[in-house]
């Protein structure tokens, strides 16, 4: 069968999305099993979950039941996506749990895992870990000035061997640029597109069902095994009502996004506010309603300045349950969210059928299409560490087509 693949959230689920489209695939995104009609025509197609959120019993439930739905249609090649920045924890977001909670389910023996995304500015030499930051220098992972900080899960181990291992995939086998390798499971370093090709066709002569770990890079050495197709022209998105967006990421990054937000209104509420949905809440609610009524764009933030013991999940669905009022409540023209558990919750929330691929924002982040309550919605999902200072007014032009 096709390309398939299980992503962790769905701001890299999206990017992956947009890789196989770009490839020249029919791809399309579900948030939970599809039927087999769902599937008629389609090339390449993918399950988006809030996996990043979850701790180890929900994690490794997940695991299974995705596990046991994707058995069904026998692939033989599944794509664990995760984050460029492999950034997890053991009782949080276990991308380790995952991947072997899903290859249990479809009795697939062997992982592998692709190190890095040379294309978006992450890379792997000798197991290790690297990756751009905002600064536009490449620092070591765990020295790396957002992901060494992350609020939720920080990267304090650039060997992704010793980091996987304490999440509980050991024994990796480290596999170097341009190799073949041997014994699984084992760990792909990639330090630009040449050794993303080599590691595609490297797996691709196992001619074994493989459970592949990785972001979008996986996408990427898998159309290097195959042949060349056409892209299909894209419609350009046309949108004339207000765009509103919300930031529940809270990295230094996503923080200097939000302050350069220039044409935005833009309104601070704290994640306690948030969580208690007290008057704050409302008026937050009110404010974002009289101006998209009056067609303006604006943006809510969370700020971190609240320090309560709240987790990731709990937030990430009272955010989207505010989100999810509004939408019914007005008529948006398009949707902006950065963070990745707010996204996951808030496409829950929306409840479309698929997302497809509309376009390119930026590096990582695809402008996507839903039907959502039978209207269509122009989205664009991205991590707490991707796009430039100006993000945000350059994804309102993106989504109006400009």
């Amino acid at each position: 069968m096709g390309y398939v693949f299980v992503a962790d959230d769905f701001t890299g689920a999206s990017d992956t999305l947009a890789t196989l489209a770009r490839g020249g695939l029919r791809a399309r995104l579900f948030r939970d099993m599809p039927s087999a009609e769902d599937l008629a025509g389609i090339d390449a197609w993918g399950v988006a979950t809030h996996a990043r959120s979850l701790g180890r019993d929900d994690m490794a439930a997940l695991a299974d039941r995705i596990g046991r739905g994707l058995a069904a249609f026998g692939p033989d090649f599944v794509h664990v996506k995760i984050c460029s920045t492999f950034d997890s924890s053991a009782g949080i977001g276990n991308v380790a749990l995952l991947a072997q909670g899903l290859a249990g389910a479809l009795g697939i023996a062997d992982i592998a895992v692709l190190a890095g995304q040379p294309s978006l500015g992450r890379y792997a030499v000798f197991g290790t870990l690297f990756a751009r930051g905002p600064d536009g220098r490449v620092h070591r992972i765990d020295r790396h000035p957002v992901m060494a900080v992350h609020p939720v899960t920080p990267m304090h181990e650039a060997d992704l061997a010793r980091h996987l291992a304490a999440l509980g995939l050991h024994g990796l086998h480290l596999v170097g640029r341009g190799q073949a390798g041997g014994a699984f499971p084992r760990l792909y370093d990639l330090l630009d597109q040449g050794d993303v090709a080599s590691a595609g066709a490297d797996l691709a002569a196992t001619a074994r069902p493989l459970v592949v770990m990785g972001a979008s890079s996986v996408a990427e050495a898998w159309l290097a095994t195959q042949p060349t197709r056409l892209q299909s022209p894209m419609p350009s998105p046309a949108i004339t009502g207000p765009i509103f967006a919300f930031a529940g990421s809270r990295s230094s990054l996503t923080t200097a996004q939000v302050g350069a937000a220039e044409g935005l209104a833009r309104l601070p509420i704290s994640p306690g506010a948030m969580m208690e949905g007290g008057a704050n809440r409302r008026a937050a609610r009110d404010w974002a309603l009289e101006r998209l009524a009056r067609g303006q764009d604006c943006l809510i933030y969370l700020t971190s300045d609240d320090q309560r013991a709240i987790t990731p999940a709990d937030l990430a669905q009272k955010t989207a349950a505010f989100v999810g009022g509004l939408y019914a409540s007005a008529s948006l023209g398009g949707l902006i969210v950065a963070g990745g558990d707010t996204s996951s919750a808030i496409v829950g929330v929306l409840a479309p059928a698929w997302l497809d691929y509309a376009g390119e924002l930026c590096p990582g982040v695809p402008i996507l299409q839903a039907q959502v309550q039978g209207a269509p919605l122009l989205m664009a999902l991205k991590g707490g560490q991707m796009g430039g200072a100006d993000f945000f007014p350059r994804a309102v032009a993106a989504l109006r087509g400009a």
